[in-house]
């Protein structure tokens, strides 16, 4: 019982000293690919919205995403807070778009609604993101600070040749 102790001990040293040696780069979005506003539900009283965000690896190994939680502003106007627990695998040395839906009620929109439409109207926007990923390998985890504050974020798809 013991030698699985120690066992157990030596390779969670080494997984740290790995770690700490060669440093696990910070994976975290760093851009806003698209906005798509995708339902407006006046009788429930939801908007939903689907972002893209664009998250690069740079590491040597491929990392899993184990969580994120992620304030979101759209032209100005916070659509509330996004969570997702699902894990996704990030390959390593790779930049990978990641959809999340954003669900926010037009109640705490009511301000924000004309200039929402002028964004999607404008086929461009502005776009705030903050809060934290959740990243990890070899079961250690880690969690990293998002801040992306961009100008410039499509509304609507590009209309394909």
């Amino acid at each position: 019982m013991n030698l699985m102790k120690l066992k157990f001990t030596f390779i969670t040293l080494l997984i740290a000293l790995f770690f700490s040696s060669c440093g696990i780069q910070p994976v975290v979005p760093d851009k806003v690919t698209d906005v798509k506003f995708s339902n407006f539900n006046f009788l429930k009283g939801t908007v939903t919205m689907n972002m893209g965000l664009q998250i690069r690896n740079p590491n040597k190994f491929s990392i899993t995403l184990h969580g994120m939680e992620l304030a979101v502003k759209v032209a100005n106007v916070s659509l509330g807070t996004v969570s997702v627990d699902e894990k996704v695998k990030i390959l390593k040395d790779t930049t990978q778009i990641y959809r999340v839906n954003v669900n926010a009620q037009l109640t705490d929109l009511i301000s924000g609604i004309p200039t929402l439409l002028s964004a999607i109207s404008k086929k461009e926007t502005n776009a705030e993101v903050n809060g934290w990923i959740k990243v990890g390998v070899f079961g250690l985890r880690k969690k990293f600070p998002v801040n992306i504050k961009q100008e410039k974020v499509q509304t609507a798809e590009e209309k394909k040749k």
